[in-house]
């Protein structure tokens, strides 16, 4: 049987090249520089989608994103038997950090930059899906929450979980409508529509790894859930992923300026942002998640999660509300 740290590179096109396995993939050098080679699950068509978008990404002047490599055979992926390998850009170095401020500002900026260059892309080529509009997902967790709290009031026989959620259940709706209601005040659907007459791209998973830094340089990597949406929501993301796991040290209103210095907001971005910072994202993922699982079953973990969402919410609100 053929060592796959040395059969895995030549499907990529650099036989004679030893792979060195890592956490969970392989690196390998290049003649462009280190390269990583991982498993995926990835459907195929996705994997080429990703590809297209990467490399009209990169022609469009955005250096720093983890550009699929083709192998030998012309395909963004090699098939081994099950299992599926793909070879991108290895950036060396660490995940961005929340509670440091000087990656905070690095990582706004690049966003802030993949946002002016990712528009008006071929989709005929790309193909890739539009995001619902934030109205429609507001309009939908809010229908959620209403009849899971009526179900549960039918219910005679409740779990802790269950207790938890009667009892919090109000204020979250509140805050749901609330949200909705502010949304439905600003030019958002304006924005949403322009986006996707203008193919603008969104990345969608902004968590600490997907923005490594390596030698005070920030990249972007891991576009698997981009879609064509208002770039607004990307931010709003990224502002709301910071208040919810940092140390809150920089202002909300200084966050968006930096954005702002770079790609320009359109007049009603406050308010936009404001609606999504508002409404429940956390406590209706761990309601879904609770609730889509067996009934009777009470897992720790969901159990922790809500309950650290609750303890934390006041602070979470003390700054989110300051701008």
């Amino acid at each position: 049987m053929s060592d796959i740290s040395s059969t895995l590179p030549a499907h990529f096109g650099f036989a004679g090249t030893r792979a060195v396995k890592e956490r969970g993939y392989f690196v390998c050098k290049t003649p462009e520089g280190l390269a990583k080679i991982y498993k995926t699950f990835e459907p195929h068509r996705a994997l080429h989608l990703r590809y297209k978008l990467l490399e009209q990404i990169e022609q469009a002047g955005f250096p720093g994103a983890d550009k699929i490599m083709l192998s030998t055979h012309g395909m963004p992926f090699v098939q081994l038997g099950r299992e599926t390998y793909v070879m991108s850009r290895h950036i060396a170095g660490r995940d961005m950090d929340f509670n440091c401020p000087q990656d905070v500002v690095l990582a706004l900026e690049k966003l802030a930059h993949f946002h002016i260059v990712a528009r008006g892309f071929d989709n005929a080529k790309l193909g890739i899906e539009a995001s619902p509009a934030l109205t429609e997902v507001f309009d939908k967790n809010i229908a959620f929450l209403n009849k899971t709290a009526k179900q549960m009031g039918k219910n005679s026989r409740l779990s802790d979980f269950d207790i938890i959620f009667i009892k919090s259940a109000p204020l979250y709706i509140d805050r749901a409508q609330e949200s909705a209601r502010l949304l439905a005040q600003t030019d958002y659907t304006t924005l949403y529509t322009a986006a996707l007459e203008g193919r603008h791209i969104c990345h969608n998973t902004l968590k600490e790894e997907n923005f490594p830094i390596s030698e005070g340089a920030c990249y972007m990597t891991n576009f698997s859930e981009a879609a064509i949406d208002a770039q607004i929501t990307d931010l709003a993301s990224f502002l709301r992923r910071y208040a919810r796991r940092s140390n809150r040290e920089i202002p909300i209103s200084r966050l968006v300026e930096i954005y702002d210095r770079i790609c320009p907001l359109p007049n009603s971005a406050m308010e936009i942002i404001g609606a999504v910072l508002l409404h429940p994202w956390q406590f209706v993922k761990i309601v879904r998640q609770y609730y889509n699982k067996k009934r009777g079953w009470t897992p720790v973990a969901i159990m922790s999660r809500m309950q650290t969402l609750l303890d934390e919410q006041e602070i979470y609100d003390a700054y989110t509300l300051q701008f």
